[in-house]
């Protein structure tokens, strides 16, 4: 007997990178039949040592009925990918999932979902927020964030990595997070889960139910490991006087300096600007004629900006390494103090001190600069990336606040009329939305569909340990539309259909 296999796909699907429309991704409608490859289970199957039979019985059998029903259709769609030499444009969102409910059986996380929760939350998935809140204040800042606190806890996070992990497996390493659209493939913003929204990540630890503190490298290498996900580093600095924040700044630039750990990471970002707290308030001061405090508080952040770029100056050649450098252009009106003059003063002022480090370093410990053309090396690529100045400013978080207070007037990228774009498309179409915009988890575990001009909440909460304490609310989120399981279950739009034919 063989067994015959039509996947009948969307002749037309369309991806949306946030605020700018692309071109329609056509995938075309493919046959596969076979008579060899007959799935037989004389194998283990992958995750099955989470299956037990306590509570009724009857229920038990039925879950793990389904279960390896599911296992086989993923058995079965393993084969015609490999068959058709589909992988690179294989998107689980294109395949009904039906098929695969069951498949989440016995995962902790995904308890209480189905598969075409699960696969909505999967695909694009940007943020795990394991901490939120920041006590910078950056005057711009796009996540408007907060001082207050909520982070997971350790169990909480790997609850959550081990709960894709497990999935991916039972997919048989298929693709669960969709980068293979076709937007994705130049765009590494998709091929990025970060571990913050509204967090600096000089700040982001977690403990477990011990005490025993986790930091950035060891969330990274967890995440890594457990999805095959990249993550991205950002931070704006810290105090230089802080013993605690320098120490483990020291720790990451040694920790990113090996190519065996960088490889966790898309990106390792650095953030210069003239929103910073500290240069914002000494301008306050200089308005109101306190010039002392006004040059006290520039030099304190000009200090603390050359200390960061000197303590990661051994990461500073590599490709990942970025320093994001934004003002206002010249041409806004009553900036002259954040706009790109006065940006390029403060360069010049933070890179000279950085020079100085780097050359007292290289004729005392040598702890970074060991010799002249590491020297020469490293200023050369510092002036190259210092020197990049972003005037493109977006509306969303605290820059309309800041720019009201401050009285500028400059232009912005205004995406709130994209946004009704976005609800309406969701509506409609449920998990087959044409917008691709962010998935984000939230320290609770709520799922929110998001991108940084609008956060659209989401009935859906992943079951971890912690599920029940609240996390603050996020920046910019839609109050009056929620994206709902019944909208994210409505019947399939694209069927798989198998039907068995005996040889002749």
């Amino acid at each position: 007997m063989g067994i015959k296999i039509k996947m009948k796909i969307n002749s037309t699907i369309q991806t949306y990178k946030p605020y700018k429309q692309i071109k329609t991704n056509t995938v075309q409608g493919r046959n596969f039949s076979t008579k060899a490859y007959i799935p037989i289970y004389s194998q283990p199957l992958t995750g099955t040592q989470n299956i037990n039979f306590k509570g009724n019985p009857f229920v038990e059998i039925k879950n793990v009925a389904k279960f390896l029903y599911a296992k086989k259709n993923v058995s079965d769609l393993k084969r015609y990918i490999d068959a058709t030499d589909g992988k690179d444009s294989f998107v689980l969102r294109q395949f009904a999932m039906e098929p695969f409910e069951g498949l989440q059986y016995g995962i902790k996380a995904f308890k209480g979902m189905t598969m075409k929760e699960i696969q909505y939350l999967c695909e694009n998935l940007h943020v795990i927020a394991v901490n939120r809140g920041c006590k910078n204040m950056c005057g711009y800042c796009y996540a408007d964030a907060k001082p207050s606190k909520r982070a997971m806890s350790w169990e909480d996070f790997t609850t959550i990595t081990k709960g894709l992990k497990t999935l991916r497996k039972r997919f048989s390493g298929l693709d669960i997070f969709g980068e293979n659209f076709q937007i994705s493939k130049e765009d590494i913003l998709y091929r990025t889960t970060e571990l913050f929204y509204d967090a600096d990540c000089m700040s982001l630890a977690v403990k477990d139910k011990k005490g025993k503190l986790y930091d950035f490298t060891e969330l990274a290498t967890e995440l890594y490991n457990s999805t095959g996900r990249r993550t991205a580093f950002d931070t704006s600095g810290w105090y230089k006087n802080n013993p605690i924040m320098q120490k483990r700044a020291e720790k990451y630039a040694a920790y990113f300096s090996k190519p065996e750990n960088m490889k966790k990471l898309n990106a390792f970002n650095v953030s210069f600007n003239v929103f910073n707290a500290s240069y914002i308030a000494s301008v306050k001061a200089l308005k109101k004629g306190d010039t002392q405090k006004a040059q006290r508080l520039k030099e304190r952040y000009i200090n603390d900006m050359a200390n960061t770029l000197f303590t990661f100056i051994p990461l500073v050649d590599n490709p990942k390494f970025h320093i994001l450098v934004r003002s206002f252009d010249s041409k806004a009106k009553n900036a002259k103090e954040f706009n790109d003059k006065a940006m390029t003063s403060l360069i010049k002022e933070v890179y000279k001190k950085v020079e100085r480090l780097c050359k007292d370093d290289l004729t005392g410990e040598q702890k970074y600069i060991k010799n002249p053309d590491m020297l020469e090396t490293k200023l050369i690529n510092l002036y190259f990336k210092i020197g990049m100045i972003d005037t493109s400013l977006n509306s969303s978080g605290r820059m309309k606040k800041f720019m009201q207070e401050m009285n500028i007037k400059a232009p912005l990228l205004e995406y709130d009329e994209s946004m009704k774009k976005v609800l309406a498309d969701l509506k409609e179409k449920g998990r087959y939305h044409n917008y691709i915009m962010h998935r984000l988890i939230d320290a609770d575990g709520k799922v929110y569909h998001m991108n940084y001009a609008g956060v659209i909440p989401t009935e859906i909460q992943l079951n971890i340990p912690q599920k029940n304490i609240s996390a603050p609310k996020l920046a910019n989120t839609i109050e009056d539309f929620v994206l709902t399981k019944e909208i994210l279950n409505r019947p399939e739009i694209q069927i798989i259909k198998r039907v068995k034919i005996k040889d002749k």
